[in-house]
């Protein structure tokens, strides 16, 4: 780990968080490398240990789907892990070590982790591209990693962090690797992260959201508005003009803001993410894997009226 990664997935009032706690002199407006340094010099374990709540979640799109028709005989982490093994055909070991796979366009398993509900898999592709360096040209393969959950249990999850469209490309993949040789198997999937209106109303009662923004179809079906709140704005939907002008409207997209709080740090923030009505959810701010689970408990009570965790 250095500042670079630290930076790009950690949020950046959780470090100040951090080093505050330590009693360490740290001025808020100091830069992210500064703060990173000091927490280094002062306890680099808790650097450590923050980076490994961040580094795989930070501010991602995700897509969380229920699976339909899951294999019962693979709903164990010791099953799923011995088929894996199998598929991938590995002899040693196949959980917390690097596959590094030669890199094509198609993704393929480049590490296998187990979690407490299941397996974390993240997938690695890459393609040629060619740059021109003056009178030279240069040909790279960049990887590009995805990360990718399965929550065992009833019901089973696929949890994809990228986009909608490539989440559903993602699922494919889960076909094959799930199947017992290389076509893929009949499963089905419910989009988790694809709400009704209703639902979504729930979820931010639930929450405790606030609407910083609305996306509504425009009339007659043609066209959007967007509708965004001002600095000193917590909830759109307390506000008479937005309400009186886009009551009823139906919803495209909003972006809700959330308070979290850590009961085990004491870590305080406020939580943004955009939820797409035809699907697709994306985390407007850095977050850790806790905060994550918290905001899709919260969606799984209100789909399967079940209890969320941390209530």
């Amino acid at each position: 780990m250095n500042s670079l990664q630290f930076q790009k997935v950690v949020a950046r009032d959780r470090v100040i968080h951090e080093v505050e706690k330590l009693d360490v002199e740290c001025k808020k407006n100091d830069s992210m490398d500064t703060i990173f340094k000091i927490l280094m010099e002062e306890n680099s374990k808790v650097a450590e240990e923050i980076f490994e709540e961040y580094k795989l979640a930070g501010k991602t799109s995700l897509n969380v789907f229920e699976v339909t028709d899951y294999p019962q005989h693979l709903n164990s982490k010791k099953s799923l892990t011995a088929h894996i093994q199998k598929k991938l055909g590995i002899q040693t070991k196949v959980l917390d070590v690097k596959l590094n796979p030669q890199l094509t366009p198609e993704p393929q398993i480049y590490h296998v982790e187990e979690i407490e509900e299941g397996l974390r898999i993240i997938w690695v592709s890459g393609e040629e591209k060619t740059y021109e360096n003056y009178y030279e040209y240069t040909t790279i393969v960049r990887p590009k990693y995805v990360v990718s959950i399965i929550r065992l249990g009833s019901p089973v999850f696929i949890e994809v962090r990228a986009g909608y469209t490539d989440s559903l490309a993602y699922f494919n993949l889960f076909k094959i690797l799930l199947s017992s040789d290389n076509r893929p198997l009949d499963i089905n999937h419910l989009p988790l992260t694809k709400v009704t209106e209703k639902e979504a109303e729930e979820i931010a009662e639930k929450l405790k959201a606030g609407l910083l923004e609305g996306e509504h179809l425009g009339s007659n079906g043609i066209g959007k508005y967007s509708i965004s709140a001002d600095r000193d704005t917590k909830d759109l939907r307390q506000v008479d003009e937005y309400t009186q002008n886009y009551s009823g409207k139906k919803y495209l997209a909003q972006t809700l803001n959330v308070y979290y709080e850590d009961m085990d740090s004491g870590y305080k923030t406020y939580v943004k993410f955009r939820l797409s009505m035809n699907g697709g959810f994306q985390f407007k701010t850095k977050v850790s894997e806790k905060i994550i689970k918290r905001i899709f408990d919260v969606f799984t009570e209100v789909r399967y009226k079940q209890q969320a965790s941390g209530e």
